[in-house]
């Protein structure tokens, strides 16, 4: 029904599109591979341009790299041997990192002469006091502490047994007796050196002094002392304080008049008796000045009557004091002995 129609409008269209245009059309058709041709030409062209590109920058960085003059310049081997030594350097770094620090060595308290010889004698006396102790104590070794320890200290304990002696240079008496000075303790270099004499060496200097006795009256002194440790409730240590430590005594003492004055034995503690200047502490490395032995001198002092110039015992009062000290006497207390008759 429709085929004629349609035909002729084909027709008729076709008759209305001009022959110039129809020229084009063709000519465009035909030159379309060419372009095509042209166009992949183009692309090959620029990727080959790019790729020239990328080299020359590759090789400018390359060539940035490299030395810029002979100093610089290394060879292989070279850089070989220098990282061998970074590695071994960065090893040792790492080993000393993690090993813990040398410890220092504590320092040394500088000690003047007179202190080093003051700690020279105490490991003297310790070592002697041990070797008598377990009977091991050799006369080479005796004889060197006594001449070194004993032999200087006897004459400075001498002089304190005797007022006229010792008070003009421990009190500094004028010429009419007056006291300039009051010390609280014995100044002497060579007494203060040494804090004991131990055991042998006590007895050898309290014989010398005439401060020694025949102790018949020992036994009964140990119970006394013993029987004050028991009602103390004092335990037995092996290494006691001086504080714990008792001494006994009694005396017998004769005034000028005739009066006589029985002093009954007692046990005396640390610090019970009062002080007096003739009766003078040593101070070796801590004070002393209230030992048992001590005190116990000081108590008796306390039954006779007392001068108010010389502040001593009144002219023509004579006796006896027996002590008994339960430990080895320090050089203090053995001082304290000597002192006692001045």
């Amino acid at each position: 029904l429709f085929g004629p129609e349609l035909a002729r409008s084909a027709a008729s269209a076709t008759m209305a599109v001009p022959a110039a245009a129809m020229q084009r059309r063709q000519q465009r058709s035909s030159m379309a591979p060419l372009r095509l041709r042209l166009a992949g030409l183009g692309g090959i062209l620029a990727l080959v341009a790019l790729g020239c590109g990328v080299g020359a920058r590759a090789l400018a960085v390359a060539t940035s790299r490299r030395p810029a003059g002979p100093m610089l310049s290394v060879s292989r081997s070279e850089l070989k041997q220098a990282a061998g030594r970074l590695h071994k350097c960065t090893m040792q770094a790492l080993i000393k990192e993690k090993r813990p620090p040398i410890p220092r060595p504590p320092r040394e308290k500088r000690m003047t002469e007179a202190q080093k010889t003051a700690d020279a004698i105490t490991h003297a006396v310790v070592a002697v006091e041990l070797l008598h102790w377990h009977g091991k104590l050799a006369g080479n070794l005796e004889a060197a502490f006594r001449k070194c320890v004993y032999t200087p200290l006897l004459p400075r304990l001498r002089r304190l047994t005797d007022r006229d002696a010792s008070a003009k240079e421990d009190f500094r008496l004028d010429e009419s007796g007056n006291k300039q000075q009051r010390p609280s303790r014995v100044h002497d270099q060579i007494v203060e050196r040494q804090f004991t004499l131990g055991h042998c060496f006590s007895n050898v200097a309290l014989g010398a002094l005439n401060r020694l006795d025949q102790a018949l009256w020992n036994s009964f002194a140990k119970m006394r002392s013993r029987q004050a440790f028991i009602t103390s409730e004092t335990k037995p240590l092996d290494d006691p304080e001086a504080k714990t430590l008792a001494a006994w005594s009694s005396g017998l003492i004769t005034k000028k008049n005739g009066d006589l004055i029985e002093i009954a034995d007692r046990p005396s503690g640390n610090g019970d008796g009062w002080s007096n200047i003739w009766i003078l502490p040593v101070f070796v490395d801590h004070d002393r000045s209230s030992h048992s032995e001590r005190q116990a001198l000081l108590m008796m002092l306390q039954h006779v009557n007392v001068d108010r110039n010389t502040e001593g015992v009144e002219d023509g009062s004579k006796g006896q004091a027996r002590v008994y000290a339960t430990h080895t006497p320090c050089i203090s207390c053995l001082s304290s002995m000597c002192q006692f008759t001045r």
